[in-house]
């Protein structure tokens, strides 16, 4: 390690950093503060191939190259960033990096990274932008580079069968390196589906939409066909089938709405006008919708559903369709917890999720508390961040609470988390009083 330069050069440096052009200077100061600066001999090996990584580096003089044993890939030069992978996963390195001179490189840790950015939402949008059309760009080289070694293996692997047919130990070692070959190959191409989240998340609005234009069609011609019907019997028949494929429609087309407003409320800073607003009555109403769309998705499902509301609430200046959504999120989030604990200790098991609001001196409280499932305290700090989810791959984004914590803190408010795994959960929203009320 060693001593890190001036405050301001390292400021002015990062700013002309690729993945930080976009950046503020708050940004680029909290950055700042959190890199850890170190120095490599030429011939020391920064990132070693099969390692696990958690920290991404800038180089800040000097040269570097990336390698696959002696096979150099790239060579990166004083500006340029790497082991930005770590910040996605911490799955083994597939190259190496080693200093091709004497080198100073700043690092800072996945955690320390996500700790700054959740400072700083609105720019976190852009920053993934950067890595994902980074990462898809790396790796394509890599696979264009695999490919090309693939195939002057697989030529090699042919000459040595027809020239050396007598010597087997050469071609099974021929073989040998084809086949580690074609597991970079997959690696890479594993690699590259991190880096398309957006791909990812079109070709989920693309089923449903493909779902509601083949049974729209369907619908069409059934339509067409009962002009041409003569008995009732036929045309309720028919009838029957309309009914089915608009029910249908309406499924995929709200499925496919639903990501469509997750992806853009997410996005954006937050819009819509605040107004004065009956909390208790909106917290109700929105404790009540959830339940219903719980039962309606689970028939069957029941739960003790407890309210505390503090009679004397005042009204709250915030904008309330961006509160309606938080509540609606953390009441599903509650509802899935309870079921879930439900299907693993029923039938001694009672759901129960008690709503609370309490006024305190400047302040009003929304707490909302669950016996579900829970979380443990290790992933306490990574709730709030996007693309987060405990739930099954499929079952959600991990935007529903990055999305809560947004809005609420855009309403002056603080939202904050505890739980017990296997005991529950609780969620305390703090919105402020209007100084006007007080």
């Amino acid at each position: 390690m060693i001593q890190s330069p001036d405050r301001e050069k390292l400021v002015s440096f990062l700013g002309k950093v690729t993945l930080f052009s976009k950046a503020d200077r708050l940004l680029l100061e909290q950055l700042a503060t959190k890199t850890v600066f170190h120095s490599f001999a030429a011939g020391d090996t920064i990132i070693k191939k099969g390692e696990e990584g958690s920290t991404m580096y800038i180089i800040f003089s000097g040269n570097l190259k990336v390698h696959d044993g002696d096979h150099q890939v790239a060579v990166l030069k004083t500006g340029d960033f790497f082991g930005e992978l770590s910040l996605l996963d911490s799955e083994p390195r597939s190259m190496s990096v080693t200093a091709l001179e004497p080198a100073v490189l700043g690092s800072i840790s996945r955690n320390e990274f996500y700790d700054v950015l959740q400072q700083f939402p609105s720019i976190t949008r852009d920053l993934i932008t950067v890595l994902n059309k980074r990462l898809r760009n790396q790796n394509e080289v890599l696979v264009s580079e695999f490919k090309t070694r693939e195939a002057q293996l697989t030529e090699l692997v042919k000459i040595r069968t027809q020239e050396l047919e007598l010597k087997n130990d050469e071609l099974e070692k021929a073989m040998d390196e084809l086949q580690k070959s074609q597991l970079q190959l997959i690696q890479s191409e594993k690699l590259a589906s991190l880096g398309q989240l957006t791909a990812g998340i079109a070709h989920e609005i693309k089923n449903p939409l493909n779902f509601v234009n083949n049974f729209s069609q369907l619908s069409i011609d059934l339509f067409e066909e009962m002009k041409e019907v003569k008995t009732d019997e036929d045309k309720n028949e028919i009838l029957a089938f309309l009914k089915t494929n608009l029910e249908k429609i309406n499924q995929h087309g709200k499925q496919a709405d639903s990501i469509v407003k997750s992806m853009l409320e997410h996005s954006r800073s937050g819009t819509g006008e605040r107004q004065y607003t009956d909390i208790n009555q909106l917290s109700q109403e929105y404790f009540n919708l959830a339940y219903s769309g719980m039962q309606g998705n689970y028939p069957g499902f029941t739960c003790d559903l407890v309210r505390e509301l503090q009679p004397d609430i005042p009204r709250l200046h915030l904008v309330a369709k961006d509160i309606s959504r938080v509540l609606l999120n953390i009441f599903n989030n509650a509802f899935y917890a309870v079921n879930e604990k439900k299907k693993k200790l029923e039938p001694a098991f009672t759901p129960a999720i008690r709503l609370s609001t309490i006024k305190m001196d400047k302040e009003v409280l929304i707490v909302i508390r669950d016996n579900g499932t829970g979380f443990p305290e290790k992933i306490k700090d990574k709730i709030f961040q996007p693309f987060f989810t405990t739930k099954p791959t499929g079952q959600g984004t991990g935007l529903g609470l990055s999305l809560s914590y947004d809005i609420v803190h855009s309403n002056g408010g603080q939202i904050l988390a505890e739980s017990a795994e296997g005991e529950g959960s609780s969620f305390t929203i703090r919105l402020p009083i209007s100084e006007q009320q007080n």
